[in-house]
């Protein structure tokens, strides 16, 4: 094989790189951001390498060597071989190894995925295989609280392996096990009772650690890191779930389940199969001693869909026979720490937050179609809450008085009251708020908690809070939450374009009584009605905007300001054009008319002649029977909006059509036209002198008639009324014919 020697520093920074055959570097190997690198050959590493690149693809032939006499740490790893690799050293992943083909062996040697501050390395979804063991590292950053929720992605780990990274007690083999403080536990969700019966402590170091089985361990002071070292859990999950009814929908089917992958993975991710199982889930939030619920894309307390590598969570299963499975498909490429906070929005929402001790927790209400006052399955979370005296809890409760950490309910369309719980460990003064950082419902809903104790009641916005004393021994909701919708506004169009019949109406909310203020939209007045107890109403509005105060006489939340739109629809225009505005009797000449319209759905057009109405956009030519003046009008619609055009046509007997004209007619002027009744007819050539001219109204009367003797000839018609009337010039071999106004 065709070796190649890096023996002096070499920088890669190109944004692609082919190492052919054997790769041996003897210097130092620095590949900069952007880079990538494809290893047909074996990678041999005996010198420092510092990889910031973009990917190292091992992509050959043949099976590929990955050592050397210096551990090598990769960012991100991509095998793409059917061959497969093995490592011949040990070897470090600090991003992702992602293998697309082939078979990854690290057998005989160490393969660690490294977890700090900035980040935990994965395993992408396996489309080959891997054989050998890995370490998992899972960094675990700062916190109030030394109990963390973990989970092991290898098969075959001990409590044992985990004596390495923190102290243990409580049971043989533990670092203290005459210690009565029991460090590590798991959950067994078919014990009877309430759900914190099923905890069980830990009972020797060589109990195992089951992947996709959750353990709550304390792990002392952090930060810390902690690792696991086996063959990596790898393909197809399916984990241990129950449900043992006993204590009541609230308190049963609790599950504490681990994510078995060398990755984060996906709680709402389509790769898993889920029977009889809620959609919430419940992190351990440590550095609120707190758990974060999740659910449906909302979430308290950081809570979230995503789920660390190395992390545990609760789960709640709701019926007989429960199931749930998974493919590796739940991985996922985003990196969270071991808690992330979801801000994915939902309904609108309201999230309320108590604080005391240094410490808080959250309860989040939201509201939208297809949520119920009841608990639902999908968009609900039940209020797990902490253990810790000092950590104050608030929930709300559902229509069955069960405590929610997230509550999804109906629309609010008038007024609802929700129950709101709140537990101490310590008596002492507490306060209630609206959090400030949290998707609060729209504009102009009131917002009013009542204190049951002391009858106060607050309005809660993202400015104000409530504070109180509450004793530890107070178990019952001490709260109610008013929540009032908006008053109630509504606009009624305008009918037709330009047409001043819009309405603007508001009702106020409640009881009554109210006062109303209608003003334009530059603040002029129009109207003022008080102490109403109905709603109000603007007539005869053209399109605009409009702006409409309501208050209530009595009551807190009392005033609101909206805006009402009036629309109008877009105008219909009536139109239509013809080719010529006089036409013969008979069949010989027609009507022949273009529509053009805009905005209308429909058309009626009237001829003026008693023929029946044409409904067609385009009529077909039409034909008049007898000679005059006809109006016709066209009628176009939509919906109730209509306009009119009327035009007025000349209809002349068929017997003057017969007059035809040749060349020598364009010889012949008549002016001045239109005129007062004196016209005259100029010839422009000698041989036509002689020729004899008449006049005929549209109803074929003649009113005038006389030789052409001379090149100009004088036509009187002032004994003639006002109108239109037709000439016919004769000559020997040529006639000539037009219209004559006569102002």
């Amino acid at each position: 094989m065709k070796k190649v020697k890096i023996i002096i520093a070499l920088v890669l920074f190109v944004g692609y790189f082919k190492a052919q055959h054997q790769f041996t570097n003897y210097g130092n190997l620095n590949i900069h951001p952007g880079t990538s690198v494809t290893v047909v050959g074996n990678f041999i590493n005996n010198g420092l390498l510092v990889d910031s690149g973009s990917v190292i693809s091992f992509a050959g032939s043949g099976p590929q060597e990955i050592g050397g006499t210096s551990a090598s740490t990769f960012k991100n790893v991509v095998l793409n071989n059917t061959a497969g690799s093995f490592l011949s050293a040990n070897v470090n992943i600090s991003k992702e190894l992602n293998i697309v083909a082939g078979t990854f062996s690290s057998t005989g040697y160490d393969l660690k995925l490294l977890s700090d501050q900035n980040g935990t390395a994965r395993i992408a979804p396996i489309l080959g295989d891997f054989n050998g063991n890995i370490t998992m590292q899972r960094y675990l950053p700062p916190g109030s609280t030394g109990w963390r929720f973990l989970a092991a992605p290898v098969t075959g780990a001990t409590l044992n392996d985990w004596q390495d990274n923190f102290i243990t007690s409580g049971y043989s083999g533990s670092t203290y096990p005459a210690f009565t403080f029991t460090s590590i536990y798991t959950y067994d969700e078919t014990v009877t009772g309430i759900s914190d019966n099923g905890y069980n402590g830990a009972t020797n170091a060589t109990n195992s650690i089951v992947p996709g089985v959750g353990y709550w361990c304390y792990v002392g002071p952090v930060p810390l890191t902690v690792d696991l070292t086996g063959p990596p859990v790898k393909f197809n999950q399916t984990f241990s779930v129950s449900y043992t009814p006993s204590g009541g929908p609230s308190e049963d089917g609790y599950v504490m389940i681990g994510n078995p992958y060398p990755s984060a993975i996906d709680w709402s991710s389509g790769a898993w199969t889920k029977n009889n199982i809620n959609n919430a889930i419940y992190i351990w939030n440590p550095a609120l001693e707190q758990y974060g619920s999740w659910v449906s894309g909302t979430s308290t307390n950081g809570g979230s869909n995503f789920i660390a590598s190395s992390q545990s969570f609760w789960i709640q299963t709701n019926g007989t026979g429960p199931s749930l499975s998974c493919t590796e498909n739940i991985k996922v490429s985003s990196d969270p720490v071991f808690l992330k906070p979801s801000s994915t929005p939902f309904f609108d929402q309201l999230r309320l937050t108590i604080k005391g001790n240094s410490y808080k927790d959250e309860t989040l209400l939201r509201f939208g179609n297809g949520a119920s006052n009841g608990y639902d399955t999908g968009e609900d979370a039940r209020k797990l809450f902490s253990s810790s005296p000092q950590v104050p809890g608030i929930s709300t409760q559902d229509s069955t008085q069960k405590d929610m950490s997230i509550n999804s309910l109906p629309p609010v369309n008038s007024s609802i009251h929700v129950p709101v719980k709140t537990i101490v460990g310590i008596t002492g003064n507490y306060t209630i708020s609206v959090d400030s950082s949290s998707s609060a419902l729209p504009s102009g809903y009131c917002i009013v908690l009542e204190d049951l104790v002391t009858g106060i009641q607050t309005t809660l916005n993202n400015f104000s809070e409530y504070s109180f004393t509450i004793a530890d021994t107070t178990k019952a909701a001490r709260f109610l939450l008013h929540i009032t919708a908006p008053h109630h506004t509504e606009a009624i169009s305008a009918t037709c374009n330009q047409r001043h019949d819009g309405k603007a109406i508001a009702q106020g909310t409640g009881t009554g009584p109210w006062n109303y203020i209608w003003l334009t939209s530059s603040n002029t007045s129009l109207k003022q009605t008080f102490n109403a107890f109905s709603a109000d109403t603007l007539h005869n509005l053209p399109a605009g905007n409009y702006f409409v105060k309501v208050s209530a006489v009595n009551g807190s939340c009392s005033y609101f300001t909206s805006q009402i739109t009036i629309s109008e629809p877009l105008p219909v225009y009536a139109g239509f054009t013809f080719l010529k505005d006089t036409v013969f009797t008979g069949m010989k000449d027609g009507l022949v008319i273009q529509n053009t319209s805009v905005g209308a759905t429909s058309y009626r057009w009237d001829f003026g002649d008693g023929s029946p109405i044409d409904s067609a956009f385009t009529p077909a030519s039409h034909s008049y029977n007898s000679p005059g003046n006809y109006k016709i009008s066209l009628v176009a619609r939509k919906n109730n909006c209509s306009d009119t055009l009327i035009h007025e046509i000349t209809v002349i007997s068929n017997d003057f059509v017969g007059l035809t004209e040749n060349e020598s007619a364009t010889k012949v002027l008549v002016f001045p036209n239109p005129g007062r009744g004196i016209f005259y007819v100029k010839l422009g050539d000698e041989k036509l002198i002689n020729g004899e001219v008449e006049v005929i109204t549209s109803s074929g009367q003649r009113i005038y008639k006389s030789l052409l003797v001379s090149e100009k000839t004088e036509i009187d018609l002032q004994h003639a009324a006002k109108g239109i009337y037709f000439y016919s010039i004769r000559f020997k071999n040529s006639r000539s014919h037009g219209k004559l106004i006569i102002e």
